[in-house]
């Protein structure tokens, strides 16, 4: 069985592909009624992301069936986009691949491999939507854990997104924008006001702000602040849950987990929430390869120490994975079990479903 995942690499690093194609004039909400609140969930990938792309088309489908979902490709190889393409068919997932303009994103400034022009796309998503009012987006390194009605609910009035407070910025990076820490929102995950970003030219002035601000750096999500400052309806840490910040953050049962970092469970073993993206993995049947990386020895080495030596930092980190696993990941993975016993998922028609129904846990 030929693997559609096996040329994604194990790194954060994007691939930068600067000729993109013209999108066509009628964008993925066209063939859809504006009376019709249908939920848009919008998110963008290189082929080094293929494996969190897929896990979190299928995890936010389960979890919010009647969701129109567009891919923003910056860079899948066509194998993928195949593969990506049949699994939405079989399941019935509405979903459309799309390319952005080169043109309009080439020119900016980059970091090498870890931030490449794909990182601009969220930004073009009001020119790839052009009949859309709203959207959401989400990293394509993120997971769904539920329904986000809630979400594309809220409310946004007169401002351009909504967003999470990131809260772990360099405080460099803040002062040179003069920004507080209570401010500065993470990019991956946003709702967007579609109509006023078209309006006012939201995507002109963030690129122009990312030209001024080149030595930045987060460029993309840094000039999206700039602009959109003072004009931010604020969510709660649950929507964009970093996985590997799970000691330091307030303690919120995750919406969205968010595998912020260089450490991705499609590579490495022993991510936090890894078991949770795993599950997920062997209940969508596909091919998806699990993390066979291990994180440095040294660092688990240090945790055991610590616990012993009573040392307080180990053991919040002790505690934190305690109440995440008792009061969020048993009973959300127990659940799941028992939803896709009742209603099982198409044949996948992969090698991947057999380990996927050895697996699956039965309830009485």
């Amino acid at each position: 069985m030929t693997s559609y995942f096996g040329g994604a690499k194990c790194q954060c690093a994007a691939y930068d592909r600067r000729c993109y194609r013209a999108i066509p004039t009628a964008g993925p909400c066209s063939p859809f009624s504006k009376a019709r609140n249908f939920m848009v969930i919008v998110t963008a990938s290189d082929n080094n992301f293929v494996p969190g792309l897929f896990l979190f088309i299928f995890s936010a489908w389960i979890h919010n069936r009647e969701a129109k979902f567009v891919v923003i490709d910056a860079g899948i190889e066509p194998a993928s986009v195949m593969e990506l393409r049949r699994f939405c068919e079989r399941n019935g997932i509405d979903c459309q691949l799309v390319q952005a303009d080169g043109k309009r994103i080439s020119d900016l400034p980059t970091r090498g491999k870890l931030l490449t022009t794909a990182a601009y796309a969220r930004i073009l998503i009001p020119e790839i939507l052009p009949d859309c009012d709203k959207a959401i987006y989400l990293d394509a390194d993120t997971l769904v854990v539920s329904d986000l009605g809630a979400l594309w609910l809220a409310d946004l009035g007169g401002n351009l997104v909504a967003g999470v407070v990131d809260g772990f910025v360099e405080q460099e990076e803040l002062d040179d924008i003069e920004m507080s820490r209570n401010e500065y929102i993470n990019s991956g995950v946003l709702v967007m006001n579609l109509v006023a970003w078209r309006r006012e030219g939201i995507a002109d002035r963030v690129f122009a702000t990312v030209r001024e601000t080149a030595k930045s750096r987060y460029l993309d999500q840094t000039a999206l602040n700039t602009v959109v400052r003072g004009r931010v309806l604020f969510l709660g840490r649950e929507w964009n849950f970093f996985s590997e910040r799970y000691v330091e953050i307030e303690r919120r049962l995750p919406k969205v987990i968010h595998y912020a970092g260089s450490a991705k469970p499609w590579c490495y073993r022993r991510v936090p929430f890894a078991d949770v993206f795993n599950f997920y993995r062997t209940l969508s049947g596909l091919d998806i390869p699990e993390g066979m990386l291990l994180l440095k020895s040294a660092r688990r080495r240090k945790m055991i120490l610590g616990l012993i030596g009573l040392r307080r930092k180990y053991w919040s980190s002790a505690l934190a994975t305690y109440y995440y696993r008792r009061r969020f990941t048993k009973p959300h993975l127990r659940s799941l079990g028992k939803m896709f016993s009742k209603v099982p998922l198409p044949p996948q028609h992969s090698t991947a479903v057999r380990e996927r129904d050895a697996q699956l846990p039965t309830f009485s």
